[in-house]
C-alpha cells in the first residue's frame, strides 16, 4: 500500500516510463489501444499527486494538502469510472458489447462527476488525514444518508471491472479479474483507507498493460 512519499514516487518512477513505452508501442501498432496504453502513465501521475500529499503533510502546508488531495481524487473519483470502460469500448469489435460499454462509459462519467464536482464546489466537504500508515480521504458525498458507502464501492467496482471482464479480448478479461480482486481485497481488508490503497494496487496492476499492448496492439488492425 502507499504508506509514504517514497513509495508513491517509486511507483511513479516505474509507471511513467512504462506508460511512455506502451503509448509508443500502441502508436506504432493498433491505435485503438491508446487509451488503455495510457493507464500506466496516468496512474504514475496520480501517484505523484499522492506523493506530493505526503510531503505536504510533513510540511504542514494546508493549501498544498488540499490541492494534492483534489488532484489525486480527480483520478480516483472522476477519471477512472469512465476512462476504464471507455478504454474497453475503443478496442471492442462486437457490436452488442460496444453498446454495453458505451452505457458503462456514460454511467461512469455521471457517477464520477457526482463524486468529484461537489468537492470542487464545497471545499469543506473533504478532510484528509493519515491512519495506519495510509491516507484517509474523508469526503462528504451527495449520496450520504441515501446509499451506504459499501454499496457505492460495489457500484464503483462494477463500473470499472465489468467492461474489462466482458471484453472479447482475453488479456483484458485477465486484467479485469485482477482489478476486481484488488477492489475486493482493498474493500475487505483496508476499508479505513480504501481509496488510497486500491488506487495504489491498481497502479501496480497497470503494469500488466505492457503485456496487453505487446500481444494485442503490436500490429495495426486488419481492414
Amino acid at each position: 500500500m502507499c504508506f509514504s512519499a517514497t513509495a508513491c514516487f517509486t511507483a511513479a518512477a516505474i509507471l511513467i516510463p512504462t506508460g511512455v513505452y506502451t503509448l509508443n508501442k500502441s502508436c506504432r501498432g493498433d491505435k485503438r489501444y491508446l487509451a488503455l496504453a495510457s493507464f500506466p502513465l496516468l496512474f504514475g501521475i496520480q501517484q505523484i499527486t499522492e506523493g506530493a500529499l505526503w510531503l505536504s503533510f510533513e510540511q504542514r502546508a494546508g493549501f498544498s494538502i488540499d490541492m494534492a488531495a483534489m488532484g489525486f481524487l480527480f483520478f480516483a473519483y472522476f477519471l477512472w469510472p469512465f476512462f476504464v470502460p471507455l478504454a474497453a469500448l475503443l478496442v471492442e469489435t462486437k457490436t452488442s458489447r460496444r453498446t454495453l460499454f458505451k452505457g458503462f462509459t456514460i454511467i461512469g462519467f455521471l457517477f464520477g462527476a457526482s463524486l468529484y464536482i461537489p468537492l470542487l464546489i464545497n471545499q469543506d466537504w473533504l478532510s484528509v488525514t493519515t491512519v495506519k500508515g495510509s491516507i484517509l480521504y474523508e469526503s462528504t458525498l451527495i449520496y450520504d444518508g441515501i446509499i451506504p458507502r459499501t454499496t457505492l464501492r460495489i457500484v464503483y467496482a462494477v463500473i470499472v471491472a465489468v467492461p474489462l471482464l466482458f471484453s472479447t479480448v482475453n488479456s483484458l478479461r485477465i486484467f479485469g479479474a485482477l482489478i476486481f480482486i484488488s477492489v475486493t481485497i482493498s474493500a475487505a481488508l483496508f476499508a479505513y483507507a480504501f481509496v488510497s490503497i486500491w488506487c495504489f494496487f491498481a497502479a501496480i496492476l497497470s503494469a500488466f498493460v505492457v503485456y496487453i499492448i505487446h500481444h494485442e496492439a503490436k500490429h495495426p488492425p486488419k481492414s
